[in-house]
């Protein structure tokens, strides 16, 4: 059994004021594992959490405002779930699995509440099947009736949905040459309410040709459903450049469809010695289908008054792009009690829209929205004495893109933290710790719809204290 409270501050806005988006949360539960016979095991858990959180949101006051006001908000959160498997052994190589789960949540926003229910079943089967293959196929459902209520701002049409997902996967792990080369085969199904049927195939390959060095590849399919937000959504952003009565909305499509990827991996690790390992990763990526934003066909409304043109803009699928880049890990034990870990990661992205596309600004926001290069620097250090002080600095990349209210830049940051912990006696420890230690505060991000306010992550320290027993 467990309780535990959170009490988060807030915090800091653009102008280094109150950001309004403290938070706090109590959550207890509790988890039960049984042994029914030899071959079967039953676990059952539940959780349940209450609090409230602070958000600097957005809210348009009516129909001819030119446009958001900004809102200060507390929301009241709660949620409750559990979860119950059953582990059954068929034989040494076999096994089975069985899961159900159901969360219920509540968000009650000013602006858009919202209360869902979640039912999860999901069933796995494992087998060896000769010497040289291992098989798991398994079936999951999930339905999920969710009540999303709105205000002129943000609205769901319509206000109440209920959506299933049918599943299912297969995989087959080969042993070409045993313990040494490796082939695994996959795919996953699905049946969504939006989109109907769609596989998500996965071909890998792992080959160990000394017991130091491993090489692997891999190419794989996967996609991304559409959301309520990408079907139903209703978001009304203020009066246009003609003024009133003329009013600009985002509307959700219908009929939007899946976006795609298709991934290719290739990676190499290797121990140079017995104190030195490397790891290096690159990957492609080929995106199709991603969501732009696009103006339909201006019509006439007569509620909520006044009478007025709406102007809208769709989500449509009319985005297309690649993304590439390589990872770098090394972790070197300099000494008995020292070690080292650097690493290193370069990406570039790449969008392009269709020639029907009317939407500029989606593939700019993409491409700048994740930093072109980031470093790390990691350090455990085990002082005589038994304290371990652990040090980090990470280095990531600015981003430059151009948002929706314009041209936004988030300058390039290096955060350093550093700390102690001591081992007082057995199942006993404290720690304490400083973070973001280079600067005050920083900002890290910028929310591409401006529907929420973009905050500065500020410097601050911890203290931990573990008790086991």
């Amino acid at each position: 059994m467990y309780t535990k409270y959170f009490d988060q501050y807030h915090l800091l806005d653009p102008f280094g004021q109150n950001g309004g988006d403290g938070w706090h949360a109590v959550r207890s539960g509790f988890r039960v594992d049984s042994t029914i016979s030899t071959k079967d095991s039953l676990m059952f858990e539940g959780d349940i959490s209450v609090g409230r959180e602070g958000e600097y949101g957005f809210k348009l006051p009516s129909i001819t405002s030119p446009g958001f006001i900004a809102v200060g908000e507390q929301i009241d959160i709660a949620d409750g779930s559990f979860v119950s498997s059953w582990n059954h052994s068929l034989s040494s190589t076999a096994s089975t699995s069985l899961q159900l789960s159901y969360d219920r949540h509540m968000r009650d926003d000013p602006l858009n509440p919202e209360i869902r229910n979640t039912l999860d079943l999901d069933f796995q089967h494992q087998f060896a099947w000769g010497k040289r293959q291992d098989i798991v196929w398994g079936l999951g459902y999930r339905n999920t009736p969710d009540q999303i209520k709105g205000s002129l701002t943000v609205s769901m049409n319509p206000v109440s949905r209920t959506l299933q997902v049918f599943d299912a996967f297969l995989q087959d792990e080969i042993a070409l040459i045993p313990n040494e080369l490796y082939l695994t085969l996959g795919s996953k199904f699905e049946h969504n309410d939006y989109t109907g049927f769609e596989f998500m195939p996965d071909v890998r390959v792992a080959w160990t040709p000394t017991s130091r060095q491993t090489l692997w590849a891999a190419a794989s399919r996967a996609l991304r459903a559409p959301s309520r937000n990408d079907t139903n959504l209703v978001l009304n952003l203020g009066t246009g450049p003609a003024g009133p009565p003329n009013l600009l909305r985002l509307l959700g499509n219908p009929e939007f469809k899946d976006e795609k990827l298709i991934a290719y991996e290739l990676g190499y690790r290797t121990t140079l010695t017995d104190h030195l390992t490397f790891d290096l990763a690159t990957y492609y990526n080929d995106y199709d289908d991603l969501q732009t934003t696009e103006p339909g066909t201006p019509f006439e409304e007569l509620n909520p008054p006044p009478a007025h043109l709406v102007q809208p803009f769709t989500y449509e699928n009319l985005m297309h792009g690649e993304t590439h880049g390589a990872e770098i890990a090394v972790n070197w034990k300099a000494t008995n009690r020292w070690t080292i870990s650097p690493g290193y990661a370069l990406e570039q992205l790449h969008m392009h829209t269709a020639p029907t596309s009317l939407d500029t600004q989606t593939p700019i926001f993409t491409e700048g929205a994740a930093p072109r290069q980031s470093a790390q620097l990691r350090s455990h250090l085990a002082l005589p004495g038994g304290p371990a002080w652990d040090s980090s600095a990470y280095f990531v990349d600015r981003l430059i893109h151009q948002g929706p209210f314009g041209n936004v830049a988030i300058p390039a940051y290096t955060r350093v933290d550093t700390g102690l912990t001591w081992k007082l006696r057995e199942g006993l420890s404290f720690s304490v710790f400083g973070q973001n230690l280079v600067q005050d505060h920083h900002f890290e991000f910028e929310d591409m719809n401006g529907s929420l306010q973009n905050g500065q992550i500020k410097r601050s320290a911890y203290g931990k204290f573990t008790w086991k027993f």
